[in-house]
């Protein structure tokens, strides 16, 4: 039985938006008073920098410079994550639904992920790790406590953000990996060696590549049954839209400033 008793779960399904949007739509689920799981992907290719970790280190100038990858600032802290052949999660919740412990939270909202690796027929690891301290700013070179692995390798970055009474916890799930265009991204030649060791994607463990729909319909259903909840589907309302739509200026790329 779920130590955390959900008073109902909406689930925004999958579609994808410009960089700015995804953001200001992560900062707006803040402003409602309820548990939410939203599902969402990329236009194109996204830089995403950590609001602690708002630096270009180690990473390709002519990739910064490419318009045609976009970037963003992050409400999150955490380090610098490639938005491309992905899942996007977001799980938005009262604060006193959960424990107070930032870690206990991870792992509660970690175990539904993992439930859903394993349908896909994977053996996903997840534990706590010491505190680790680094100079890189990449996120997937890294493993925090409780994030998802297969293999000791990295399959799911993830950062959470507390505002006052509310909190949520987003995620990339990596189902592909263009490793030439990761190659280019990172400028460090040893950062592409040591992350083709440390990170992985559901098509390199599975030899699957399930649609973002499928994927989505499977971690929906783990949470369903992690927190013993019936979640109703809702799309963004024609006033959500507007709201989340004046809080996109403060996340278009205005560049290292």
């Amino acid at each position: 039985m779920s130590i955390v008793n959900l008073p109902g779960l909406r689930i925004i399904p999958f579609k994808k938006y410009s960089a700015a949007f995804n953001m200001a739509a992560d900062e707006y689920l803040l402003s409602l008073d309820q548990p939410i799981l939203r599902f969402y992907g990329w236009e194109n290719r996204t830089l995403s920098f950590g609001r602690s970790n708002f630096n270009p280190k180690g990473i390709n100038p002519d990739i910064l410079k490419d318009s045609s990858t976009d970037k963003v600032k992050r409400l999150s802290g955490g380090k610098t994550v490639l938005h491309h052949h992905e899942l996007t999660y977001n799980f938005c919740c009262n604060s006193d639904l959960f424990p107070a412990s930032i870690l206990e939270s991870y792992r509660l909202i970690s175990q539904p992920l993992a439930d859903a690796f394993r349908q896909l027929g994977l053996a996903p690891e997840m534990k706590k790790t010491g505190k680790i301290k680094s100079e890189t700013s990449i996120c997937f070179k890294e493993v925090s406590s409780y994030e998802i692995t297969l293999k000791q390798k990295k399959i799911i970055g993830s950062a959470q953000y507390r505002r006052k009474k509310r909190f949520f916890q987003h995620g990339s799930i990596v189902i592909d990996i263009d490793w030439d265009f990761w190659h280019l991204t990172w400028n460090l030649p040893l950062d592409s060696q040591i992350l083709k060791k440390r990170i992985t994607s559901i098509y390199e463990a599975s030899g699957e590549k399930p649609g973002p729909d499928a994927l989505m319909e499977n971690i929906s259903d783990k949470f369903q049954k992690r927190f013993e909840v019936t979640a109703t589907i809702e799309e963004f309302s024609d006033q959500e839209y507007q709201g989340i739509g004046t809080l996109m200026n403060k996340y278009r790329w205005k560049g290292f400033e």
